[in-house]
């Protein structure tokens, strides 16, 4: 409903990351739901959703006045099998915003993060503008870029040149879609 919300959201989700010790590569925070690029090592996936989701749906339901489900079905996951793949998955989930007509460009949706991607300066003044620092730190204690950018030789003029590039991988992006079913999603 507001940054509120948001920020509480990355509360629980750094509450499980401590406590789980599972790596975010990628993420991004829609209004009503959310994309992670995650590295689970030893934990179960399951335990991680079922951590956040619980505590977040028991805190938005109280705040809001609401009861019962506040997720309409289970998450969905797959692995990601080849190096080609999770390059598309990190640019969908990062181009999420723009799909959904948010914004024209993500470096201006505030809470995903791409801009730890592709600008080194955005803790500075234009944080204010995208959304605000508070938000921007939550997500730079969450998620680890280095992975993602490894593919690009850490280059993030290279990853955000792969991202605005989007048009020529779309059959990459049907298949992210089938599997993660966003086609029953609405945005």
């Amino acid at each position: 409903m507001d940054e509120r919300d948001y920020r509480q959201f990355l509360r629980y989700l750094q509450k499980a990351q401590a406590e789980m010790h599972f790596e975010i590569h990628t993420l991004c925070l829609m209004t009503n739901h959310f994309h992670m690029l995650v590295r689970t090592g030893d934990v179960d996936l399951s335990d991680i959703m079922q951590f956040v989701l619980y505590k977040y749906a028991r805190y938005f339901n109280r705040r809001h006045g609401y009861t019962g489900h506040l997720f309409e079905r289970r998450f969905t996951s797959f692995n990601i099998e080849d190096d080609l793949y999770y390059r598309e998955v990190s640019r969908y989930i990062h181009l999420n915003p723009v799909k959904a007509g948010i914004v024209d460009d993500p470096i201006d949706y505030a809470y995903s993060s791409y801009w730890m991607f592709v600008d080194d300066n955005r803790n500075s003044g234009d944080a204010e503008k995208a959304g605000g620092n508070k938000i921007d730190k939550m997500i730079e204690k969450l998620v680890d870029p280095r992975m993602v950018l490894q593919q690009f030789n850490n280059n993030k003029n290279r990853y955000k040149g792969f991202v605005q590039s989007r048009i020529s991988h779309k059959d990459h992006e049907i298949k992210i879609q089938k599997d993660i079913n966003e086609d029953a999603i609405e945005n």
